[in-house]
């Protein structure tokens, strides 16, 4: 696939090495020759130098010959001329990145006339996944399927955890609860584990199951969390704003501190149902004025990754909340993981992952289509549900413990008609089916590619 990307930024340059990773033929696109002088020397990509929103410089990287075109600069109203122009020069599909909130309010009513397949919000999708944290506190990082019917739930085990040294199979006979444990991080091991696997302290896994389920094995183990009511928030950019309006719509209480006076002011009007603090989050003494040892959650979303990593150390060891860290350099996610910060999100990651299904799923054959796709533990497993729509020869109809499988897979979830199924090796896939598979070391773009 012929792909062109405006924007060499920090999103840009990662999907391009995700895309030509996968295989792609990828042209990037930016008006700063360092930017694309570091791309040259470390991808396979073809660059340009030059304003992507000209005809000339689209022109030039062939995007009439694209199969997608991708505009992630910086500014919104660029990236929509930009890919206004491709659609007239004859690409594809085109997607662009808009994060301004009153710009994005409105998509829906010019998006057709600009051609816009598909529209990506870093800032959103990333106060989305915080929300889905706070709302079920326990869990390090929540992404959900078939429309929340099925949720996949990271989680660290205690030293105190029940469930230590004991192998899968005792502790699903145990339990007694329709759950699998589908991904497990043992310091830098990454295993897709079978039923006599043993868990160690320390160990994060990775839960699948129902939302009712999955309270119901925190609960057993006592490690179900109290609900979030009152949240601090350290940063009142666009991903503080996006957060504090869903955070108040399901009734937390919200205090935002925020640097810049002006942009307080902003915050009065933007989310006017919550607390706004001028002053330096990095402040220990005003973070104790404002309360942080009572408050049920804290959100590190300065623009600086340094100070969201030493507010949160701070916030984890002076307060009993819910910590969560926005971090965008890949070199610091790590890192923070071992200085201890569990719940870690990190906007240009989740944008990327979001285009990637996107991209596989333009490539969907006739028997499956990609319905979404996550990146976890470190973007070493990744977890894709997949629709059947027709019947696949080796596959549907089989029950589970005859398929062949490629090593690494793992079949974590079946939703049938609304019903969620935690298969065991009698169920089978049948036609209709939402299948949600979980893998190490493959990228697939159709459900038969599980078969060995």
């Amino acid at each position: 696939m012929k792909v062109v990307i405006i924007g060499d930024g920090k999103i840009g340059s990662n999907l391009a090495a995700l895309l030509v990773g996968e295989g792609h033929n990828v042209t990037v696109v930016d008006i700063k020759p360092e930017a694309l002088k570091r791309s040259m020397n470390y991808q396979d990509v073809m660059c340009i130098e030059g304003n992507g929103a000209t005809v000339d410089v689209q022109q030039e990287a062939g995007v009439g010959k694209a199969d997608l075109l991708i505009a992630s600069t910086p500014f919104d109203e660029l990236n929509m001329l930009c890919c206004l122009i491709a659609k007239k020069l004859g690409a594809e599909k085109t997607v662009s990145r808009v994060r301004n909130p009153e710009y994005y309010k409105q998509i829906d009513l010019i998006k057709d006339d600009i051609g816009l397949s598909m529209v990506i919000n870093p800032e959103l999708t990333t106060a989305s996944e915080i929300c889905r944290v706070l709302i079920f506190p326990t869990a390090a990082k929540v992404e959900i399927f078939e429309k929340g019917r099925v949720e996949l739930v990271e989680h660290k085990l205690p030293e105190e955890s029940t469930l230590i040294g004991l192998s899968l199979a005792e502790i699903y006979k145990r339990l007694k609860i329709k759950f699998l444990i589908c991904a497990v991080q043992r310091g830098q091991e990454i295993y897709i584990p079978s039923g006599d696997f043993i868990l160690e302290s320390g160990d994060r896994i990775n839960i699948a199951a129902s939302h009712s389920d999955i309270e119901r094995f925190f609960r057993q183990n006592g490690s179900l969390k109290n609900r979030v009511k009152t949240v601090l928030i350290v940063g009142g950019g666009r991903v503080g704003v996006y957060l504090a309006r869903q955070l108040l719509a399901v009734g937390m209480r919200v205090k935002i501190i925020e640097k810049s006076y002006d942009r307080c002011t902003e915050l009065c009007d933007s989310v006017p149902k919550a607390t706004i603090i001028n002053g330096d989050g990095t402040d220990q003494d005003l973070l104790r004025d404002e309360g942080i040892a009572d408050v049920d959650a804290f959100i590190a979303l300065s623009g600086i990754d340094e100070e969201n990593i030493i507010m949160s150390l701070y916030a984890k060891n002076n307060s009993n909340a819910k910590v969560v860290t926005k971090i965008n350099r890949d070199t610091y996610v790590h890192m923070a993981g071992m200085l201890g910060l569990d719940t870690i999100v990190s906007p240009k990651q989740l944008a990327t992952g979001n285009i990637l299904s996107y991209v596989r799923s333009l490539k969907n054959a006739a028997d499956s289509s990609i319905e979404s796709l996550y990146h976890l533990v470190g973007d070493k497993v990744e977890a894709i549900e997949f629709t059947v729509k027709e019947k696949i020869p080796g596959l549907t109809g089989i029950p589970l413990m005859d398929i062949h499988l490629k090593k690494n897979i793992l079949i974590c979830a079946v939703i049938r008609k609304r019903q969620v199924i935690i298969p065991n090796g009698s169920d089978t896939i049948e036609l209709g089916d939402s299948v949600v598979i979980v893998t190490k070391e493959h990228r697939f773009t159709n459900l038969r590619d599980i078969l060995d």
